[in-house]
């Protein structure tokens, strides 16, 4: 599943602002994915799904977390998204982070 589905995808060289940028950075051409936005569950959306708790710990991150529960570790953005904190460095040791499921009613909401 990726996030990307249904998403426009972009030339970095075909846009006359990113052409110095590339240029600087030795490239010739980049993708640029169209942006994904959701907004925040409601506390009845949050409701529906099925979480499990996960205590963070110093050594947890969050694409390890989707690997062992998801079985896919580049679903770390939806656990990032359920939970409002979109990097590890937002979390800090003995916060609870909740996992949902099922994976299939979540990633209804980016198609």
């Amino acid at each position: 599943m990726s996030r990307y589905l249904n998403k426009r995808i972009f030339q970095a060289n075909a846009i006359q602002s990113t052409k110095d940028l590339l240029e600087t950075r030795g490239l010739t051409n980049a993708r640029i994915i169209e942006t994904a936005l959701s907004t925040p569950l409601s506390v009845e959306e949050r409701k529906q799904f099925s979480v499990r708790t996960v205590i963070w710990q110093r050594r947890t991150r969050l694409f390890k977390i989707a690997f062992e529960l998801y079985g896919d570790s580049r679903l770390w953005w939806i656990i990032a998204w359920f939970n409002q904190k979109p990097t590890d460095a937002d979390y800090s040791v003995g916060d609870r982070v909740l996992v949902p499921f099922p994976l299939e009613q979540i990633y209804e909401r980016f198609v």
